[in-house]
């Protein structure tokens, strides 16, 4: 199923659990070295978004609060 826009296609995940994102698509997402990606997992998905510098320590809080439940 494509939208327009949308991206499908298949990631191998490597013996230390590394995923590889193609640079076609890191480059439509301005993904750059360093960059991060937060995952959550919804309704058996998983979906990962680029996490602006600014907002990386409510990430990391977000984490944190997440181990402690």
């Amino acid at each position: 199923m494509h939208r327009k826009g949308g991206f499908s296609g298949l990631i191998n995940i490597c013996e230390d659990g590394t995923i590889t994102l193609p640079k076609h698509l890191r480059s439509r997402l301005g993904l750059e070295p360093h960059d991060h990606l937060f995952f959550q997992l919804k309704d058996g998905h998983i979906v990962a978004s680029k996490v602006k510098d600014k907002n990386r320590e409510y990430y990391v809080n977000t984490k944190e609060q997440e181990k402690n439940k």
